[in-house]
């Protein structure tokens, strides 16, 4: 597969509610304090700063510059290059980290963004406070709250094990849950012996895989039900990408600084590039099999397969049709490879056995605008628009689909 060769150099600019674009300046629109510079993967790969291994992941990756939006969680994603300017450029005075991150409120999440906001309001009354300082001083409200949190989701677990498991398996349940119950309210910096919602889910997934394999009295359709509604009841544990209280006492960690805590804000919407089929399960770094997504969710992702990927986030299924809905829009404009496209939507429906169905039939319809009704509306393209290679790529689609 051929993805077109691009030499591009990009400038940034932001308008006043924080949007970043990428391309030339806007007229009218306020500068960064400063500029960011792209160079085509092609070009750096004949210089031998890039070897043809990882040719792929690079071209990929320069797609960020265009704030695709994450095809997990939906929010916007930042270009690496851009990251990397805004942590050399960030200082330890509270208002310069203030005033740089302002144009940026657009990437954070809404968890980061709402500590960005409170950060703003606690330096008006408290100029001389960084970052951490702030932090530490919401967190004995935080905590409390956190602990309430996590304690109150056990026991709605603890009430579904009661109500659904015999006898024998509730009591080697409790074991877990006694266990996670002492890890949260036991304070503790040691990463081994304080409460984990990755670990606790895992002890949960060996604790009915265990059951499974004995002689329960259990069915198995039913045993099936309770692990999942246990599951979903687990998967709303807080982190510190879903709750403040919980982003408030992971760093107010002596571990953490204030510029540390200031590029947390952005660390989580930086592009990666995700396997959709993991590495450790046999996938290939190749283009049908590569594509963008936040570091938050490859970080929370792990190597779970794309169900249970699903399954933990629901808007999932939205969110990748806004992500290949901005490709498509891009094929258009030649900036990026339609048979990519096509590739990695099969290659999704093939690991997902269809639960993710994108529709790409946009890549093969065009624009037209209807004057009289001032509407624009998508139409089949005529013969002479489509190019042999595009028609064979949107048979082999079609065709792909019908066979699985």
């Amino acid at each position: 597969m051929r993805i077109p060769q691009l030499n591009y150099q990009i400038n940034s600019a932001s308008n006043n509610d924080g949007t970043f674009f990428c391309g030339k300046l806007i007229t009218g629109k306020k500068k960064l304090p400063f500029k960011i510079k792209y160079k085509s993967p092609y070009e750096e790969a004949k210089l031998g700063l890039i070897s043809p291994a990882d040719l792929p992941k690079r071209e990929i990756l320069e797609y960020a510059k265009y704030n695709l939006p994450c095809p997990c969680c939906g929010f916007l994603m930042m270009h690496p290059k851009l990251f990397d300017k805004i942590s050399s450029v960030i200082t330890d005075v509270p208002q310069d980290s203030i005033n740089l991150l302002q144009h940026f409120q657009n990437y954070m999440h809404p968890v980061e963004r709402q500590i960005f906001n409170m950060i703003v309001g606690v330096n008006k009354k408290h100029p001389n406070m960084d970052f951490y300082d702030i932090l530490n001083k919401k967190l004995p409200t935080a905590e409390k709250a956190l602990v309430l949190k996590q304690t109150s989701i056990l026991s709605e677990i603890s009430l579904i094990a009661r109500d659904n498991l015999p006898e024998g398996e509730f009591n080697n349940f409790l074991k877990i849950i006694d266990q996670a119950y002492k890890k949260i309210l036991i304070k503790s910096n040691d990463k081994k012996t304080s409460f984990g919602r990755k670990k606790f889910i895992l002890e949960l997934e060996e604790f009915f895989k265990k059951i499974s394999m004995s002689d329960s009295a259990i069915q198995e359709d039913a045993l099936a039900n309770v692990k999942q509604k246990m599951l979903n009841c687990a998967y709303n544990l807080p982190t510190s990408y879903n709750s403040i209280e919980a982003f408030i006492v992971k760093y107010s960690k002596s571990k953490y600084n204030h510029k540390s805590i200031a590029m947390r804000l952005l660390s989580g919407s930086e592009a990666t590039i995700e396997h959709i089929r993991p590495e450790n399960c046999g996938g290939k770094t190749e283009y049908s099999n590569l594509i963008l997504e936040c570091a938050m969710d490859n970080h929370k992702r792990h190597h779970d397969d794309l169900s249970q990927q699903v399954s933990e986030n629901p808007q999932m299924l939205s969110s990748i049709q806004k992500h290949f809905n901005k490709l498509i829009n891009l094929s258009r404009q030649r900036k990026v490879d339609k048979s990519y496209i096509s590739e990695i939507a099969m290659t999704y429906y093939k690991l997902s056995s269809g639960l993710i169905d994108v529709d790409v039939s946009g890549l093969w319809k065009k624009k037209s605008f209807n004057n009289s009704k001032k509407a624009i509306h998508f139409i089949k393209d005529s013969k002479d628009v489509f190019t042999k290679a595009e028609k064979r790529e949107e048979i082999k689609l079609n065709r792909w689909k019908k066979s699985t």
